[in-house]
């Protein structure tokens, strides 16, 4: 790999429809109350239940390519409520305290996420699915909140030739199997990469993943990131931000290592969670956004 570093070009036309104001509204919100986008609002959902409750709300995005998901089910201890044609959803009431919060749509892999609903406030969530399509395959999906507006995935591993591919935003497909979905540079996420069967295998052996704070600043330590890995159609792993450990000024979270076998049986996935400034990689970062 060259040791030039592609620059990334922020100017580049992207689907800026329904998802571009669906962030602009919750950028809006600044992650402190219910968001309301354009003329469709969810209704929202009050859970019958005792105790402190607070409320929840967020969008819900297809992380094979960023758009809204309209009419998915957001579940909490029993009270659910559905996402409007921008994704968006609230739901009142919630029970307070450490939960989890479960969504399903029709033609994408059902998801889990463990939050922390403050009792008498207001959590706003980001969450993507993976398409049932996707099969076999593994997607790692990398969720965030407003700020910092860009973080960047990046996965190390295999070429199947002998040597190492790097997948990130300057190079999105280094091999075959292997891609960059989407790159998201305006805050909330989804960034998506997957790894693909070749002729009904995996490319065994190692693989590293983790994210670049490619904005500087403001820390990971507010970024309320979360990565979840779906592998043949179910989510295997999750990995919240707030759980790793070293210093969130670093601009690395190295996020988990996995051993994949040919066939995808046996195949094993490990905790990192560490913040550093030396990430696996086959070349140097690219440079913070001055």
């Amino acid at each position: 790999m060259s040791n030039h570093t592609p620059q990334k070009d922020e100017s580049t036309p992207k689907d800026v429809s329904r998802r571009e104001a669906m962030k602009t509204a919750l950028k809006a919100g600044a992650y402190a109350a219910p968001v309301i986008i354009a003329a469709s609002v969810p209704t929202p959902v009050s859970a019958q239940v005792s105790g402190p409750t607070g409320t929840l709300t967020g969008i819900v995005t297809n992380a094979a390519n960023g758009d809204p998901i309209a009419g998915a089910t957001v579940s909490v201890n029993g009270a659910s409520t559905t996402t409007n044609a921008s994704g968006a959803f609230t739901l009142a009431n919630a029970p307070a305290g450490a939960r989890t919060v479960t969504t399903t749509a029709s033609g994408f892999t059902t998801r889990t996420d463990a939050v922390n609903i403050p009792a008498g406030g207001t959590l706003n969530v980001s969450i993507s699915l993976v398409p049932t399509s996707v099969g076999t395959g593994v997607s790692i999906v990398l969720t965030w909140g407003a700020q910092p507006s860009d973080l960047d995935s990046h996965l190390v591993g295999p070429n199947g030739s002998g040597g190492r591919f790097h997948c990130y935003y300057g190079d999105e497909n280094p091999v075959p199997f292997v891609s960059l979905d989407v790159d998201d540079v305006t805050a909330f996420g989804p960034e998506t990469i997957s790894v693909a069967q070749v002729s009904g295998s995996f490319v065994a052996g190692s693989y590293n993943y983790y994210v670049h704070n490619y904005s500087g600043t403001p820390e990971f330590n507010v970024s309320g990131a979360v990565v979840t890995v779906f592998a043949s159609g179910a989510q295997v792993a999750q990995y919240q931000v707030s759980g790793a450990s070293g210093n969130p000024a670093d601009d690395v979270w190295s996020v988990f290592q996995f051993n994949l076998t040919a066939s995808g049986a046996g195949s094993s996935i490990t905790p990192v969670q560490q913040f550093t400034t030396v990430p696996p990689t086959l070349g140097p970062l690219p440079a913070k956004r001055r």
